[in-house]
């Protein structure tokens, strides 16, 4: 059985393709195009797991992560930092965030396969 997995970045190209491979092995997906939604979408519909992009509009990644963390009821939701910039967001990105490292449980950096994509997304949540 699927779970409800949010995306929350501004690239609508990228989130469609994950979309598919995702919903492709039974998982339900939802999408917020910038930080604030998806703080809206995380609090309303709780998801398993939390696909989250760095670089976008109105609230980044950063922010996002942060928010997330200081609210009780969604700070064990695992967040995999989705991003053009691979680990170097991890390792320097976050220096000013340091909250966000206990949300962020892996790094996938774009464009990803497929299969590495549903690989890492099942073994956090325990498919």
């Amino acid at each position: 059985m699927g779970r409800t997995i949010l995306i929350i970045d501004d690239d609508e190209d990228i989130s469609s393709s994950v979309r598919t491979v995702l919903e492709s092995a039974g998982h339900t997906v939802l999408r917020a195009a910038n930080g604030k939604e998806g703080i809206e979408l995380a609090r309303s519909e709780r998801p398993a797991l939390i696909l989250l992009d760095f670089m976008m509009p109105i609230m980044d990644g950063f922010h996002v992560c942060s928010a997330i963390d200081q609210e009780q009821a969604l700070r064990d939701i695992p967040i995999i930092a989705f991003t053009a910039f691979g680990q170097d967001i991890m390792e320097v990105g976050l220096s000013p965030y340091a909250p966000c490292r206990t949300s962020i449980r892996e790094c996938i950096e774009k464009p990803v396969e497929p299969n590495v994509l549903l690989h890492r997304v099942e073994s956090l949540i325990g498919r």
